[in-house]
């Protein structure tokens, strides 16, 4: 089995510059889905995926049977990469918005983890704000009375895996968004608070990126099988 190359040089889409600095990653998916596609070294064998950024490039080999791939991940410095349809070829170049505004779309699919809080290889930049309004899970596989969590790794202090996104039903497809609802509330913890001038009520807030809680994971429910998307998350990046 031969391979094919991938390699994308990350540029500032202000200046042009290539951007140098190594940190974040990419998950590489089949073209038109969220399952991973099966990533290689340049001899064949079996690689990480998600792929770490190098130097600000990304590069990784597929086999010779894949036409294009789908990429998307979290750059060096917080930058939101949405990249489909793309194909192997020699060095090419993908420009990122240096705005502070982002949204990550982040892929899942149930066939790539385990029925478990699941660590997607994906970090928050430290100070970054994640805010309630525009979050959600893009539905594209059901997975019939099933259910996901959204949230920051609970092993790491501060974490909550089910901070973002609390029991969001993924029962139907489509974009499904968190929800302060009496007796169905969807939304995560760490982006709630407490409206003391009415009774406690609660009311949505953005959450602040700490430094030791900022890997992004996600838990299907117990009988999960079937469930693929996209996690939506609005971030406003440090100045």
């Amino acid at each position: 089995m031969g391979t094919l190359r991938f390699s994308i040089q990350l540029h500032d889409e202000r200046t042009g510059a290539a951007i140098t600095q190594s940190g974040g990653t990419v998950t590489v998916c089949q073209s038109g889905d969220a399952a991973k596609q099966a990533v290689l070294t340049k001899a064949g064998a079996a690689a990480s995926n998600p792929v770490a950024i190098t130097n600000g490039k990304i590069e990784f080999y597929t086999s010779d049977s894949v036409n294009q791939v789908d990429v998307y991940g979290i750059g060096p410095n917080g930058e939101a990469i949405i990249m489909t349809g793309v194909k192997p070829s020699g060095d090419a170049a993908h420009y990122l918005s240096k705005a502070l505004q982002q949204t990550y779309k982040l892929p899942f699919a149930i066939g790539d983890y385990a029925v478990a809080e699941n660590d997607i290889g994906h970090d928050l930049v430290p100070n970054s704000i994640v805010h309630p309004q525009g979050i959600g899970f893009l539905v594209t596989t059901l997975d019939d009375t099933e259910t996901i969590d959204v949230g920051l790794l609970s092993s790491e202090s501060g974490g909550d895996a089910d901070g973002f996104m609390a029991g969001l039903s993924v029962s139907t497809a489509g974009m499904k968004i968190p929800l302060i609802a009496n007796g169905a509330n969807t939304m995560g913890a760490l982006l709630e608070g407490q409206d003391s001038a009415n009774a406690g009520d609660l009311v949505p807030r953005s959450h602040v990126v700490t430094n030791t809680a900022k890997s992004i994971t996600l838990t299907p429910s117990a009988g999960s099988d079937t469930v693929e998307g996209f996690t939506i998350l609005p971030v406003t990046l440090p100045a």
